[in-house]
């Protein structure tokens, strides 16, 4: 392998690259526990209910 393969490859245009892997995003647990309720048993204001921020 030549010196100029690593150039040839940073040289690519942007449609001839390797498409990049999908990421999953990253999901917080809520100051709610992750169960969607404040400790009066309402809808948490945090997360909307949800459980994660």
């Amino acid at each position: 392998m030549s010196s100029d393969a690593g150039q040839e490859a940073i040289a690519l245009p942007i449609y001839e690259r390797e498409p990049l892997s999908p990421t999953t995003p990253h999901r917080w647990r809520c100051l709610c526990g992750g169960g969607g309720l404040d400790s009066y048993g309402d809808t948490c204001s945090y997360c909307d209910g949800l459980g994660f921020c």
